[in-house]
């Protein structure tokens, strides 16, 4: 891929280069059953004992702090599967809203040295992307470009430090752009592997696990992809129900403990994500005989997906999603004015 395209793909709404084979418009089979977010109940609390009694996943087990008293979960160990039916109680309780929002920060690492010959450096580029969506199904997008930076700041001023780098038909600056939002037309549609689903069809999305997963498998199927790609494509798509798309608390709650049945999922420990917020790792393998990788960060105490990284991807860059915002929530849309 040239870095014109890159470049188009990075500040028009990104998609991960490993899942673009599964991102295309199929049928989808009526649902039967539909439960809207907003009237959804808070189920699993009953179940939060049970979640301090850890499943034990060889390899997966992982200190942790003692976690919040609400949760009902008291012990400060968890096996990784544990953790990720702890964020699953915590997703099923999460607040309301009149509006599903996502905030989210990408950042891109360019390969291409620029500067002078001999004396070169590289460049990081960022930007915000946020998505509203009403539950009349009025959307809204906004969007805005960050300052670049220079990775080596002594070559940057070598070069005269310069504030802008042209590529055509746009270019790279040191200063951020405007805040932009603009309202979508149309009935708005939504990415599961291979299926773009409407707001109802979100909404009827099973919130029992076994189900959600046999749904989103069905989902992936529907680009006609070889089976051997189909379970390497699931962690992947069960992820987008957790802060991509507007699921219901217990649909979010489900894809969680879809993913601690996954043999392929596993919990690496604490971390912190690219803004060092602390949260716990969760990585799967992606993209079929290659060392690409998905990565999951995710916070202990709410079950936000902080970050989403893609590593290993022959040829290319790492890819970097930050989630500065997602879930359900009151406020009004308006422009990106800031990280």
């Amino acid at each position: 891929m040239d870095e014109l395209t890159e470049v188009r793909e990075l500040y028009g709404r990104p998609d991960d280069d490993p899942f673009a084979k599964t991102r295309v418009q199929a049928r989808m089979r009526a649902a039967t059953r539909r439960r809207l977010p907003w009237q959804a109940g808070v189920a699993g609390l009953a179940t939060a004992a049970a979640v301090a009694a850890a499943v034990f996943v060889p390899g997966l087990t992982t200190s942790a702090p003692a976690l919040s008293p609400s949760a009902g979960i008291s012990t400060t160990t968890l096996s990784g599967h544990s953790i990720l039916l702890a964020a699953a109680t915590r997703a099923e309780a999460a607040p309301e809203g009149a509006y599903w929002h996502v905030k989210r920060l990408y950042t891109m690492r360019w390969a291409k040295p620029y500067g002078k010959e001999g004396d070169t450096y590289q460049l990081e580029s960022s930007n915000i992307a946020e998505e509203w969506i009403s539950k009349e199904g009025r959307a809204w997008s906004g969007s805005r470009k960050l300052a670049t930076r220079p990775l080596d700041v002594e070559a940057w001023r070598r070069d005269g430090s310069p504030t802008e780098w042209k590529v055509e038909e746009g270019g790279f600056f040191t200063s951020p752009g405007e805040g932009k939002l603009v309202s979508r037309k149309g009935e708005q549609k939504f990415q599961l592997g291979g299926e773009q689903l409407t707001l109802e069809e979100i909404r009827a999305l099973p919130a029992d696990s076994e189900a959600l997963k046999n749904r989103t498998l069905e989902a992936i199927r529907a680009d006609g992809i070889a089976e051997d790609y189909v379970d390497e494509n699931l962690p992947r798509a069960l992820a987008s129900l957790l802060y991509e798309l507007p699921t219901s608390p217990e649909v979010r709650g489900a894809a969680y403990r879809a993913l601690a049945a996954l043999p392929s999922v596993r919990v690496e420990g604490d971390t912190t994500d690219p803004r060092g917020r602390p949260g716990v790792a969760i990585t799967f393998p992606i993209q079929h005989g290659q060392p690409t990788q998905g990565k999951l960060i995710i916070d202990r105490d709410t079950s936000m997906v902080l970050a989403s990284l893609v590593t290993g991807m022959p040829g290319k860059g790492d890819r970097t999603e930050v989630v500065l915002e997602s879930g359900w929530t009151d406020s009004e849309p308006v422009a990106p004015s800031a990280e």
